[in-house]
């Protein structure tokens, strides 16, 4: 499918006071990165050249006379000293006229670039929205409409009663959540008690009824009944592993193994940065001797491979039930957020095997529809590559596993013959330990002005002329976009971040993916640029950075991989500093952990593959025969 977003209008957000203002302060931001970086600001240069031409001139010639010659300038040595001044400084004048010149140009493009940019990136959000959507069919196609409107935060009564309708196909449940919608909007909780306490035994075998085909959506129906509703400053949960899968793509020049979600969370990401987005990022290391600085290293190495692998088997696996789902005729009607990876798994193989049994029994009917045997046997043949991929993935896994297992021991023999310091965490910057530093992960000024100038052609080419025939003044542009242009713009985006952010690091795919992203779906289409920056800008700078689950994490890991006990202080630090729990934190202890509570030998995660069904690659040699007869 193809998705054409028309804009009919390129306006502020409103014709009030606040609208202009919104308008005003997105160009005066994109104003300023371009001129950071391509241009000179006139009144620092004005005052640096009559400071230097004046007062430092004078003192210096006669500090400089007077040292060299033992007595004072005389009045023709000033005279000179001064016109010598004058002249700089008028030079440096008409230097810096010509260079403003010179870098207008210069500047102007780089704000095309950047209101090109974020004019166009929150409209590609909605699309590929919207093409995942029309991948879908029948049920699945409803429940994930309904499920992307009841993530609107300022979703309508109206539009509860849509989206309720769509999902539990009952109109008095539809009735009864649009209800609560309405008291929500105007704190009458009381009264959304009462419906929850009158209609509680006929919505909850609902939301029950959902949650094994769409556990999202069944939560967020539980949410909406409740009348809760999710702070804009918390933001949306990103998809796991996205980074991995883009980076896979590019790497093996393979659109197949990412989605159009993946590219959906890419775009999103460089919204973000390019709009001023800090993402925190928690890593720990140890300062010290080089032997235990060395052995750590190479723990923290084989961790992140064997967490990376992991990341690659499922993504895989993803990526082939999202292929499955998004090609007709399949069983796999959708790939709903939160199912866990065997049931993905299991339904990937019946949907394989059903396709080879069809390919079957089609190969052995002399008047076999041809056009649709090929069809079949395509959608089989990719199948199959993927499941491969995703095989090796898996096998790869138990490589890293035993890396780091060895890797895990070796530290611990070292940590056990060394100080006692070498298996507690450090609070502050004196001696040697392990120690936890926060970093960032952010674009400056010329980054923003590179990934702008190098995503603007690519945005180019998925603008078109208008079919009528208009000027494009009188009919702004219109972008098309479909399935592989959003995945190679996708991956142009995360190569274009690499340099700046280096996506392709453990550390920051991890630290993104701890984080929440921000929620753009207030933007509209028919939005100006202007207005999209300054709104953008303050979604951003609004979302809270919630770090209790990396500093969980981290510590987590530092009990089991590094055997580190966490005395008092540091629990008192990580609780206080970063909002992790201190039950959790209670709960971690070195001594007390069981080897079925340790992440490096904990490996449930990956489901089982067992051997690779051979009537799959049967019934593509039997297509392959009928079809070049």
């Amino acid at each position: 499918m193809l998705t054409v977003l028309k804009r009919t209008s390129n306006k502020p957000l409103s014709h009030s006071p606040s609208g202009f203002k919104l308008e005003r302060e997105g160009r005066e931001r994109i104003r300023r990165i371009s001129h950071a970086v391509s241009g000179v600001a006139w009144k620092s240069t004005l005052l640096n050249m009559l400071w230097i031409g004046g007062p430092v001139t004078v003192i210096g010639a006669i500090g400089g006379y007077y040292i060299g010659y033992g007595r004072l300038p005389t009045l023709g040595n000033m005279v000179f000293f001064v016109f010598f001044a004058v002249i700089t400084s008028l030079a440096g004048v008409i230097g810096n006229i010509v260079n403003n010149y010179k870098t207008a140009g210069k500047t102007r493009s780089i704000e095309r670039h950047m209101l090109r940019v974020i004019d166009d990136l929150p409209d590609l959000i909605m699309m590929v929205r919207d093409l995942g959507v029309d991948q879908l069919e029948g049920d699945a196609r409803r429940r994930e409409g309904a499920t992307i409107l009841l993530r609107k935060q300022d979703l309508s009564p109206n539009g509860v009663d849509l989206a309720v309708r769509d999902l539990l196909e009952d109109t008095e449940a539809a009735r009864i959540f649009a209800d609560i919608e309405t008291h929500r909007r105007i704190g009458l909780h009381s009264r959304i008690d009462d419906l929850v306490i009158d209609h509680g035994d006929f919505i909850y075998p609902l939301i029950t009824s959902l949650r094994h085909a769409a556990p999202e959506a069944a939560a967020l129906l539980e949410d909406r009944f409740h009348g809760r509703m999710r702070d804009l400053n918390q933001g949306v949960a990103r998809d796991e592993n996205f980074i991995e899968r883009v980076l896979s793509a590019s790497e093996q020049h393979d659109d197949l193994l990412m989605t159009l979600d993946d590219a959906g969370h890419m775009f999103t990401l460089a919204f973000e940065l390019i709009n001023g987005r800090e993402i925190p990022m928690l890593v720990f290391g140890y300062i010290g001797r080089w032997r235990y600085a060395e052995a750590f290293d190479r723990v923290e190495e084989a961790r992140a491979r064997y967490r990376i692998s992991q990341a690659v088997g499922l993504s895989r696996l993803k990526a082939l039930t999202v292929y499955l789902a998004e090609t007709s005729e399949t069983l796999v009607k959708d790939a709903a957020a939160g199912l866990h990876a065997d049931i993905l798994l299991k339904r990937s193989r019946a949907a394989m095997d059903d396709l080879a049994q069809r390919i079957t029994q089609m190969a052995c009917i002399e008047e076999s529809d041809e056009a649709l045997l090929r069809e079949h046997a395509d959608t089989l043949s990719n199948a199959v590559r993927l499941y491969r991929r995703m095989r090796d993935s898996f096998d790869q896994v138990g490589r890293h596993h035993d890396a780091l297992l060895r890797a895990i021991k070796r530290w611990e023999r070292i940590a056990n013959s060394g100080p006692d310091n070498m298996t507690e965490l450090t609070i502050g910057e004196q001696g040697e330990g392990l120690r936890i530093h926060e970093k960032r992960i952010a674009l400056d000024h010329h980054a923003k002005v590179q990934l702008c100038s190098t995503l603007s052609p690519h945005l180019r080419y998925l603008q078109r002329k208008p079919a009528d025939g208009t000027s494009a003044t009188s009919h702004p542009h219109s972008l098309t976009l479909d399935v592989d242009n959003a995945k190679r713009l996708a991956i142009e985006i995360a190569v274009a971040l690499e340099p700046h952010v280096h996506l392709s690091r453990p550390e920051v795919q991890r630290a993104i993916h701890s984080t929440n992203a921000a929620d753009f779906s207030a933007l509209e289409p028919g939005y100006s640029a202007a207005t999209k920056a300054a709104l953008a800008a303050a979604m951003v700078k609004e979302l809270e950075d919630d770090l209790s689950r990396s500093a969980e994490s981290l510590a987590l890991a530092l009990v089991s991989h590094y055997k580190v006990e966490l005395p008092e202080d540091a629990k008192d630090f990580l609780s206080r500093q970063y909002g992790a729990r201190r039950e959790v934190l209670g709960q971690l202890s070195a001594n007390q952990l069981t080897r079925q509570q340790r992440p490096e030998v904990n490996n449930e995660r990956m489901p089982p593959l067992g051997r690779t069904p051979r009537h799959w690659y049967r019934a593509l040699v039997l297509a392959r025969r009928i079809l070049e007869e």
